[in-house]
């Protein structure tokens, strides 16, 4: 398949133009996990323990607002008919933050079109990142979860998002009021893409793209094999197929050491930028070029996130199954399941410190895999217990 018709099959699954089943449906079809039938495994760090397990649309993104309250995305390229959940005591997922913002623009007043990132910030408000469609712009959306109304729509129109924009995550600096974005972009081949970061300042709707095509941030050129399986898009007319390189993708903030943490998606290095840098709008192209410095290695994953607690980077190991542990002084593997962490994407601590995490196999899904479905439709939601 041409790239451009892939392309197009990708997009238009992304921005949720496909039709799928009813609200309602999407809501209840799950698998709810009781003390009874709940998987643990014993591992080095803790108890791995599967929360909810899903067989329709794959879990995104995930996050926590200070009154444990858990709110998730669910993946664009499944067309979800819900874009975001709150996910129940039972592990059942419900409209969030109402059903005219969770089914889409295409009904009602209002809707997030297509979405990944997700998080909240101390106050309890949930921003969103809607990553548009043709029909839609890109905008961020903060909901009150404490007075359940809208707190603000941030426009992301204009010079600081291009044509082949992929919105994939941010993080909250709530001490200066800014958003930080990780504009992936989406095109080929690997050497076309953009990759981006979007400030965008709270208060004001202001944006601004910095550090685009950063070498730092360009794609990989690394062959991820996914349980024996190359991620790449359908061959051509001769059949070969074209391995996918993605560059900036997980994205994560340490406000201790007050910095943003960085990675692409091939890549074997994540890297920190000081948030103070990324946040200033003086700063020049040389000078931000010239803060990003090597933090610590990595393997080939999706999402990351920053663990305050041990000082380092949780993140996934697409190629192995797995989850690793990276900070300055090395990186070690806590946790390996190859029927639970396959594509390990989202990421999130708790109120009492347990991380959870989503995993679904996202690499099975035809845009990644040579056009073929290869997923067995087990996605699940997952809580690792730490040991002390």
């Amino acid at each position: 398949m041409p790239f451009s018709r892939l392309k197009t099959a990708i997009l238009i699954a992304s921005l949720g133009v496909a039709t799928v089943a009813g609200a309602a449906q999407a809501a209840a079809d799950s698998t709810a996990v009781t003390p009874q039938n709940a998987q643990a495994a014993s591992l080095r760090d803790g108890t791995l323990t599967t929360v909810a397990e899903y067989s329709d649309t794959r879990p995104g993104n995930i996050t926590f607002t200070p009154d444990g309250r858990l709110i998730m995305s669910q993946q664009p390229l499944d067309a979800p008919a819900l874009r975001v959940v709150e996910i129940t005591q039972d592990g059942k997922r419900v409209p969030f933050p109402n059903l005219d913002w969770a089914d889409g623009p295409e009904k009602g007043e209002v809707g997030i079109a297509s979405i990944i990132g997700v998080h909240s910030d101390s106050q309890g408000v949930v921003w969103m990142l809607d990553m548009g469609s043709q029909d839609s712009a890109p905008k961020l959306v903060g909901w009150d979860t404490r007075s359940d109304s809208l707190k603000k729509v941030i426009s992301l129109a204009g010079d600081s998002v291009l044509p082949i924009s992929f919105l994939q995550d941010f993080v909250i600096d709530e001490q200066r009021g800014k958003i930080y974005i990780a504009d992936m972009t989406f095109t080929a081949p690997a050497s076309s893409m953009k990759p981006a970061f979007v400030v965008v300042d709270i208060a004001s709707g202001k944006t601004r793209r910095v550090l685009q095509s950063d070498e730092r941030l360009m794609p990989v050129e690394h062959d991820m094999v996914i349980n024996g399986h190359l991620m790449a898009a359908k061959g051509d007319k001769n059949g070969e197929p074209k391995p996918w390189y993605l560059g900036l993708n997980a994205i994560a903030f340490d406000p201790a050491g007050d910095v943003v943490l960085f990675g692409g998606v091939n890549g074997s290095e994540i890297y920190r930028l000081p948030a103070a840098e990324l946040a200033d709008d003086t700063a020049t192209a040389a000078e931000l070029a010239r803060a990003i410095t090597p933090y610590a290695p990595k393997r080939p994953n999706d999402g990351f996130i920053f663990d305050g607690r041990r000082g380092g980077i949780i993140a996934g190991d697409a190629e192995q199954n797995a989850l690793t542990f990276s900070s300055p002084e090395g990186m070690s593997v806590i946790a390996q399941d190859d029927e639970r962490l396959r594509w390990p994407d989202g990421f999130a601590f708790a109120p009492d410190g347990s991380l959870y995490l989503t995993t679904n196999q996202l690499n099975a899904h035809p845009a990644l895999n040579q056009g073929v479905d290869g997923s067995d439709k087990h996605y699940y939601l997952l809580k690792l217990t730490p040991a002390n």
